[in-house]
């Protein structure tokens, strides 16, 4: 009896229905995983594109995009797509547009399946390579807040247990999804209020925008340049993307500074210079209240250890606490680089801007002593990107 049902189940699962079931219950259980490595995924705006991946994956599609509400300009805005070749960053799609499926999708908080685009002649696609597609609308418990685009090259290819798949896989998803953007909506805002803390503290002073989207760029290109090169295993894109929005918080502590020293346009007296670098512990201090009261959050941790140590030097003669070498944060050491790199690049009260040339052979002198001396040399390497990002952020 026991051999006779086991040769039944085989024989069945050889079936067109049986390899269809076992087809299903795959799926499905590739959509339980891929809901709960949701759950624990890293939230930036990469985990968009990791997102429709993994959609594709699952379902089987040949292309997939998510498009999330922007509700102050009432449109669907891309936040990341996989199989559509040549779509523009930041593509959006007005909620009120007729002919779009997105915009229907959003607006009916339904789905909506062509299953052959050749018959429909009046609709904008994403593709004009498409032979079918779906749209389902993400939900949370306040409205549809986005749309899921899965599309297919041939007509007539999401099946109706696809489709059962699919909106399965968005039920469960949305909560994750709509955590997710409120997560990127509060960093955000949160840096907004972070960097405008940076830009009150220098608002003295009428370059500083401009010096500090340069400070920024430059110390995430450098950091991109050492992950490269390797050798700087704490360099990891999270902390390449920390140190590009930190960055910005380096002179916080000039808040401190009164004005008569701070825009002094010549030589400041010994006691005057004294009083200028007291902003680097100002700041740190700053930075570090922030963290004691309100708790760990990159940025601000990062910022704290860049306001405080961006002084130090290589050779430990540096403030304001004399750190040598490897004891200084590797942050701090980037930013170093790129503060005094565009500092000597750029117009100020007391000197003239000067030439890439001239720059870059002060810095070259003062690898080893002011800076470390490995990080200078991956930094001057490619000084087409170093003038590009001067001209990008000019003053």
């Amino acid at each position: 009896m026991t051999q006779a049902s086991s040769v039944s189940i085989a024989s069945y699962r050889d079936t067109p229905e049986g390899k269809a079931e076992n087809l299903n219950l795959d799926r499905m259980q590739a959509v339980q995983a891929f809901n709960a490595r949701l759950v624990f995924m890293n939230v930036d705006e990469s985990s968009y594109e990791e997102i429709v991946k993994g959609v594709r994956r699952v379902i089987g599609c040949d292309c997939c995009a998510l498009f999330l509400h922007d509700a102050t300009r009432g449109e669907l805005v891309l936040k990341g797509s996989v199989g559509y070749d040549g779509l523009p960053e930041g593509l959006s799609i007005s909620c009120q547009t007729l002919d779009s499926l997105h915009a229907q999708a959003f607006r009916e908080e339904y789905l909506i399946h062509l299953d052959d685009l050749s018959q429909s002649t009046h609709i904008t696609t994403l593709s004009g390579d498409l032979g079918s597609n779906l749209v389902l609308p993400v939900i949370s418990q306040k409205g549809p807040f986005g749309v899921l685009d899965l599309g297919n090259l041939e007509p007539s290819s999401f099946t109706d247990s696809e489709i059962g798949m699919c909106n399965m896989l968005v039920d469960q998803m949305s909560y994750s999804l709509e955590n997710m953007r409120l997560v990127l909506e509060l960093r955000n805002s949160r840096d907004a209020v972070i960097r405008g803390m940076a830009l009150l503290s220098e608002i003295r002073d009428s370059h500083i925008e401009g010096h500090l989207n340069r400070i920024c760029a430059m110390s995430s290109y450098l950091a991109e340049q050492m992950a490269e090169t390797g050798g700087y295993p704490e360099v990891t894109p999270d902390f390449i993307d920390t140190i590009s929005r930190s960055a910005s918080l380096h002179d916080v502590g000039k808040v401190g500074i009164p004005d008569s020293i701070l825009l002094k346009p010549g030589k400041l007296t010994p006691a005057e210079y004294e009083i200028m670098k007291s902003h680097a512990a100002i700041g740190g201090k700053i930075l570090s209240g922030l963290i004691d009261e309100f708790g760990a959050y990159d940025m601000i941790t990062m910022g704290a250890a860049v306001a405080e140590y961006h002084h130090e030097w290589w050779d430990g003669t540096g403030y304001p606490r004399g750190l040598k070498g490897i004891q200084i944060p590797l942050s701090a050491r980037i930013l170093a680089i790129c503060d005094v790199y565009d500092a000597l690049a750029s117009l100020r009260v007391y000197k003239e801007a000067w030439d890439y040339d001239r720059v870059k052979k002060t810095i070259q002198d003062l690898a080893g002593t002011q800076f470390d001396p490995d990080l200078v040399e991956i930094f001057l390497q490619n000084p087409k990107e170093l003038e590009a990002i001067r001209a990008k952020y000019s003053d």
